[in-house]
């Protein structure tokens, strides 16, 4: 027999899978990185987003939404999956995600020889290069930060 509510029970449950990318560059004065603010949202962080149905992976996703929030094609740069994951609970500015889970997988790409302005879409302004105190004065979010820090230390040789 099922159990009154326990649909609406699972529902709670959802998990929301996604990646986010932190791109970076070498410089004389060490590494930048690049961060930008959402303007749905209003905060300052990587590009990110949760994986859609047509996403094949995480990997597909990261590079989805590096096309969607800054017009960059994934033979533009090269995606490294690190070890560290962004495990999180929305907060209330994704209505339709409040207070489900997130576990967004974190990628990185070194654009150092890059040969192309990178630039934003309508999704991102302020976009920035910034140096890793920079990035940790400037994000939103504590959580993000440590997340942040453990992959400036995967990136780190």
């Amino acid at each position: 027999m099922e159990h009154p509510g326990k649909e609406q029970h699972q529902e709670k449950e959802k998990i929301f899978y996604g990646a986010i990318t932190v791109f970076y560059k070498k410089t004389g004065e060490g590494l930048l990185f690049l961060i930008a603010e959402n303007t749905k949202t209003g905060n300052i962080s990587f590009v990110s987003g949760a994986k859609e149905d047509d996403d094949q992976s995480l990997e597909a996703s990261a590079q989805r939404e590096n096309i969607e929030e800054l017009g960059l094609q994934p033979d533009q740069y090269e995606l490294k999956k690190v070890d560290v994951k962004h495990e999180f609970i929305f907060g209330p500015n994704k209505k339709e995600r409040a207070g489900h889970k997130g576990s967004y997988q974190v990628f990185v790409s070194d654009l150092t020889n890059a040969n192309f302005e990178v630039s934003h879409t309508a999704e991102l302004k302020n976009l920035k290069w910034m140096t890793e105190k920079e990035v940790l004065d400037s994000l939103t979010f504590p959580d993000v930060a440590e997340v942040f820090q453990k992959t400036v230390d995967a990136i780190k040789p």
